[in-house]
This record gives structure tokens, C-alpha cells and sequence, in this order.
């Protein structure tokens, strides 16, 4: 009895003992409960999630006429939230089309109300249903003759690129009737031509795209500017079947075309070579003064390993050897040569001048929009037959105001500090103040339209992806964390986010939109990159291809990936930028004039508008919010800053140095804001 006694603990070590159970039950139980909840949280939003994908699938097919498709998507609404009332209204639409009670509503989007799907078993509609509407029965649908059919079926062909298509239904037609639409046809056959000629001279069959830029000569000589590339391009060529056989001949060609302009194609490059060439062949035979003119003359373009001993040697047997001296005179000096040959120093002469006449891509293209500036209702041009320089185009009536020297507003940028190589984001204002650090480790902002939120791509290796940050509290967001995740681009509302990313294993750029949420799942919807949402409508711009993988250049698709259409045909056409009323789309393009330069494109009518022209990198745009400017990144000066041009077209002018460096500059993103 008394060995239980002994072991008995105190009365206090019980309440100690309790105490502690007591409190790990409950840690427990919280535990289960918190666990429980966020996994409610989680199957909450990812429903959310579905359910918006789902209502807008349905609204983009509704809009295309498949009512069926719509019918099912807002069945899956039901299912995921029976309660949901968009999607009820949804489904009592359609069964209302689809009984035929709704009948000024029977066509949607261009499709005829038949595509319905009978609902609820209900056969065909009675006779009095079908009966057409007195709107209908008023204006019957007019029947075209078999050549207007080939004009519409034309015109749809040019409208898309397809301009070896378009030029022989073009060709049928005025051979059928040479007075029908004959101004518009010679218009379309001309840009046709020109844009056949693009097409050659990218693939390098330079000598096709002469055959094409001859047809278009052939309808319009005074062509003056194409016929100038034209005769550039000739001559390109024969220096490219001169050499090898005759490097005097093909360094006096070469040698014409970098005086006119040195950035020709790769006139640089091969004048350098034939030159060494050619000094070679004049050494070899000991005509040692004319080979050390093709050295010197190769040293004023570029300094490459062994030339300046090539040089030395020959001018000094020039100089003190008689039995070297050429005394026969059988090679006739260039203009380049007979200047570099004036001295005697090792001081290479200065460069030629700045580039004065475009290449044969930048003219014809600049030709044809010349020669098109007043078409016809019926041939709407498309982006690549419509470029302009804003040095010389005429704007349209419906092309914005004059703009005044912009001085309000905040430039969202980046710049890569020389002290760690970090990036950070600042906001840059236009009156004169001081940039503002926003984020540390960032690229690519963009603001949401309330200002609230701003999402960027996250440079830091452990959090790479896009993330968001809340300039006014300092809250931030992982939205994605693929490294592979770029530029970020908010939904009109808000709520979603569309980026670019190749994070999957095939590493082909597609486009995803995922909820503004943090950790949310991300639906593919195409492929592509840089894709811009429409500041106001649920329509997304992006540089991407057809289901083949052609026809490249900027798209347009809604938010869930339907509706997608093109709207330019270059390749290089990038980085897009929405105007703040839809109107206009600005891009960054170097495959239009061989340079980077920006451009604007009208998304009611296809024109192009080249807004720049400097040699230099310009790119990475972005419009004012006024709608009347457009910022951008240039190296102009030498160095990397924020450059403005009106987007009418105009001169451009300095608007802020960039907060650091630019490093991969196309990698860069610029927003301008309030």
C-alpha cells in the first residue's frame, strides 16, 4: 500500500499533464480543420476556374453559330454549379432558338439558325415558325454572276497573303473582261507583284523576286524608287556571278552599291572579301601597288586577322621594289580604292556615308502603298501591302490629331544595375522626377487598368515566373512558377492573365490565360508568343501561324482561344501593343525594311504605317494613355533610352534616360500609364 503511494504523481504534474493534452487535441483538431478548409479553398477556385472557361467557350460558340457546342459548355457550367445563373439564362436561350421562338435572334454570328440541335425532342418547327420575317421576304440575298464570284473569291485570296493565288484569279478575270474593276485590279496586281517579289528576295531566289518586281515595273515605269532597288538588286546579283571569275569586275559592282548605301544586304561583308581577294590575285602576280590600294581599302570596312601585314608587304615592294612596281596599269581602280590609295599612312580613311536608298523588300513595299494610297472600296489591302513611311504618308481622314510634345504620365521600365547586374522595375515620370523603384528582380511590367496591381516576370531564380506585386501595400502574388513564363498581359477585367511560355517538353511558344490567383492552373489556348489583351474587349493580339504553320505574323483570338484571325503577314512582326480605344495595334518588326523599326497597324482596315526609320534598334512599344503617343526603346544616341514618336507618324524625340541597362533588350517591357 505504500509503494502505490510513493509512486503517485502531485496533483500539480496532473493539471500540467492535462494542460498539454488538452492543447495538442485542439492543435490537432485546428489542423484537420485549416487542412480541410484549404482544400475546399483549392477545389473552390479551381471550379471557379472551370466555370469561366467554360462560359466564355460558350459565349465565342454561341457567337460563331454553333448553338449545339454552346448548348453542351453551359451543360458543364450546370454540373460544376447548378445554381449558376448566367449559365441557366444561357441554356433557355438556346432552347428558345432552338424551338424557333426567338427568331430575330436565329442567326448568330453569320450562321443560320438550322445549325440548332432540336431540343428536348421536339421535331422541325411548324410551318408557321419557319415562315421568313417580313425583313427577310423584303430583302432576299442577291445572287452574283460567276464573275463577281471570281472577283469576291480574288479579293479573298489577296486579303490573306495568298498573293500567287490572288494574281491568277486576278489574271482570269481581266482577261474575261478587261473593263471590269480595272483600277482595282491593277492595284491588287501591283501589290501582288511587289509582295511576291518580298517573298523571293527573303528566301534569297533573288532572281525571282527580280521576275516579279519586273511584272510590277511592266504595269507602273515611273515607279522610280522600285525601279532604283531594282536596278540595285542587278546589280547585287552580278557581283554574286562575277566572283570567282572577274574580282576586279565584282569589286566595281560591290563597291557601287556600299557607296549608295553601306547596310545593302551584305554588300559590306562581300566587298571586304573581294577586295582581299583581289589583293591577293594582284600580289600573287607582283602588281604590288594596286594590291596594296584592296588592302587598305578592305581596312576601312573592318580590321581582320592578317591584313595589316598584307598591306605593309605590299606597300613596301610598292615603295622599294622596282622589279614589283606595276607599271602595265591593268587594274583599273575602284572609286573606294583610288581614294584609299591617295595615302600612304596605315590610318584607314573614314567611313562612307549613311545609307541614302532603301533595299528592294523596303521599296517595293514603300512603292506599293504609294501607288495605292486612294484604293478602291472593293480591295482592301492587307498589312504588308499597306506599309507607309511616316516621313512621306499622307494621313487619312480618320488618322489621329496632331499631338503635342508628351509631359504627363509614368513610363513603367526596366534596368539592369552595373553594380550586381540585378533587374529592377521603375516607374520613370515624363515631367522631370526621379525614377521610382517598384519591384526588385523584375521584367516586363503591366499594371492593371485600376493601377492596383502590377504583373511582372520574377528574374529571380527561386521565384522565376510571373508574379505580382501591389505597388500601394507591397503585397505580392506567385501567379505561375515556370521559369519559362514571359509577358504577363491582364484581361480587361482584371481577373486573368494571359503569357507566353514554352515550358513544355516539345519547347514551342504557346499562349495561356490563368486566373489572377495565386498557384492557379493555366489553360493552353494556341501557339505563339507576346500576346497583348484588348485594353476594353475580351480579344487577345499575338505573333503566331495557321494550324499548318504558316501564314505567320499577328493574330487575333478571343480569351478561350476561338475566333482566331490574322491581321499581318511578316513573320517578324512582334512584340504588339493595343491602343486604348482598340483602334490601332503597334510592333516591333525588323523583317519589313531589314531593320528594327515600329510600326502601327489600323485593325479596322489592315494599313501599316511605318512610324520609324532610324538605323538603329528601335522596338518594345508601348501607346500613351491618351492614345496619341507611342514609347519606345532605341539605341539611337549610342546608348539605350525611351524615345516617343506621335502615332500619326512624325519626328521622334527623347522622352527618359532608362533606369539602367537594357541587356537582351527584345526581352524588355515598356508600359506607359496615368
Amino acid at each position: 500500500m505504500s509503494n502505490s503511494q510513493n509512486i503517485r504523481l502531485p496533483e500539480w504534474a496532473l493539471w500540467i499533464i492535462g494542460t498539454i493534452t488538452l492543447v495538442a487535441a485542439a492543435i490537432l483538431i485546428l489542423a484537420v480543420v485549416l487542412g480541410v478548409r484549404a482544400g475546399q479553398q483549392q477545389i473552390e477556385i479551381q471550379t471557379r476556374q472551370q466555370v469561366g472557361i467554360h462560359l466564355q467557350r460558350a459565349v465565342d460558340l454561341r457567337t460563331e453559330g454553333n448553338l449545339e457546342a454552346a448548348l453542351a459548355e453551359y451543360q458543364q457550367v450546370m454540373l460544376l454549379d447548378p445554381g449558376n445563373v448566367t449559365a441557366g439564362e444561357g441554356v433557355e436561350s438556346l432552347l428558345a432558338l432552338a424551338q424557333g421562338n426567338d427568331a430575330g435572334d436565329a442567326t448568330v454570328g453569320g450562321a443560320a439558325s438550322e445549325s440548332a440541335p432540336p431540343a428536348g425532342g421536339q421535331g422541325s418547327s411548324s410551318p408557321a415558325e419557319s415562315e421568313p420575317t417580313a425583313d427577310s421576304a423584303a430583302t432576299p440575298a442577291p445572287t452574283l454572276t460567276a464573275l463577281e464570284q471570281k472577283w469576291a473569291d480574288a479579293r479573298a485570296a489577296y486579303n490573306n497573303g495568298e498573293w500567287a493565288k490572288a494574281v491568277e484569279m486576278l489574271d482570269d478575270i481581266h482577261t474575261e473582261d478587261p473593263a471590269f474593276e480595272a483600277d482595282a485590279i491593277e492595284d491588287m496586281l501591283f501589290n501582288s507583284y511587289v509582295n511576291l517579289s518580298a517573298q523571293e528576295d527573303h528566301s534569297n531566289n533573288l532572281e525571282d523576286a527580280l521576275t516579279w518586281v519586273d511584272a510590277a515595273l511592266e504595269l507602273r515605269p515611273n515607279e522610280t524608287q522600285l525601279r532604283t532597288a531594282r536596278t540595285m538588286a542587278a546589280n547585287y546579283l552580278a557581283a554574286l556571278t562575277n566572283a570567282g571569275d572577274d574580282w576586279t569586275e565584282t569589286v566595281r559592282l560591290l563597291d557601287e552599291l556600299y557607296l549608295i548605301n553601306p547596310t545593302y544586304r551584305d554588300v559590306e561583308e562581300r566587298l571586304q572579301t573581294a577586295l582581299i581577294t583581289l589583293g591577293d590575285e594582284l600580289s600573287a602576280e607582283e602588281k604590288w601597288c594596286d594590291a596594296a590600294e584592296q588592302y587598305i581599302a578592305a581596312i576601312e570596312i573592318d580590321v581582320t586577322p592578317g591584313l595589316i601585314d598584307k598591306r605593309d608587304i605590299a606597300r613596301d615592294h610598292c615603295r622599294g621594289n622596282a622589279q614589283a612596281t606595276n607599271t602595265n596599269g591593268s587594274t583599273t581602280p575602284t572609286q573606294r580604292s583610288a581614294a584609299a590609295s591617295s595615302t600612304a599612312s596605315s590610318t584607314p580613311s573614314p567611313a562612307r556615308a549613311t545609307p541614302t536608298k532603301p533595299s528592294v523588300v523596303a521599296a517595293a513595299t514603300d512603292a506599293a502603298r504609294k501607288a495605292t494610297a486612294t484604293p478602291t472600296s472593293t480591295a482592301v489591302p492587307t498589312a504588308t501591302d499597306a506599309v507607309t513611311d511616316s516621313a512621306t504618308a499622307t494621313p487619312a481622314p480618320t488618322s489621329p490629331p496632331e499631338a503635342d510634345a508628351p509631359t504627363t504620365g509614368r513610363l513603367l521600365s526596366a534596368g539592369i544595375s552595373a553594380d550586381d547586374n540585378r533587374s529592377r522595375i521603375f516607374t520613370v515620370p515624363l515631367d522631370g522626377g526621379a525614377p521610382q523603384l517598384l519591384v526588385q528582380d523584375g521584367i516586363q511590367p503591366a499594371l492593371r487598368a485600376d493601377g492596383v496591381r502590377m504583373a511582372y516576370y520574377n528574374t529571380r531564380e527561386d521565384m522565376a515566373g510571373i508574379s505580382a506585386v501591389d505597388p500601394g501595400t507591397g503585397l505580392a502574388l506567385r501567379f505561375t512558377r515556370f521559369a519559362e513564363d514571359r509577358r504577363p498581359s491582364w484581361s480587361p477585367d482584371g481577373n486573368r492573365v494571359a503569357f507566353a511560355s514554352n515550358r513544355e517538353g516539345d519547347r514551342r511558344w504557346r499562349i495561356y490565360v490563368t486566373w489572377a490567383e495565386e498557384n492557379s492552373e493555366a489553360t493552353d489556348l494556341a501557339y505563339g508568343d507576346n500576346p497583348a489583351w484588348h485594353p476594353t474587349a475580351d480579344q487577345i493580339v499575338y505573333r503566331g501561324c495557321d494550324e499548318t504553320g504558316n501564314r505567320c505574323g499577328l493574330w487575333t483570338m478571343s480569351g478561350a482561344g476561338s475566333g482566331r484571325m490574322p491581321l499581318t503577314s511578316v513573320p517578324e512582326d512582334t512584340l504588339p501593343a493595343w491602343s486604348p480605344d482598340g483602334r490601332y495595334i503597334v510592333f516591333t518588326s525588323n523583317g519589313r525594311h531589314g531593320n528594327y523599326d515600329i510600326y502601327r497597324v489600323d485593325t479596322q482596315s489592315g494599313d501599316v504605317l511605318r512610324l520609324t526609320r532610324d538605323p538603329a534598334n528601335d522596338g518594345v512599344p508601348a501607346i500613351s494613355p491618351n492614345g496619341r503617343w507611342v514609347a519606345f526603346l532605341s539605341d539611337r544616341s549610342g546608348v539605350w533610352q525611351i524615345w516617343g514618336v506621335p502615332i500619326a507618324g512624325g519626328e521622334s524625340v527623347l522622352l527618359a534616360d532608362l533606369p539602367g541597362n537594357a541587356g537582351n533588350w527584345l526581352e524588355q517591357g515598356l508600359q506607359w500609364v496615368r
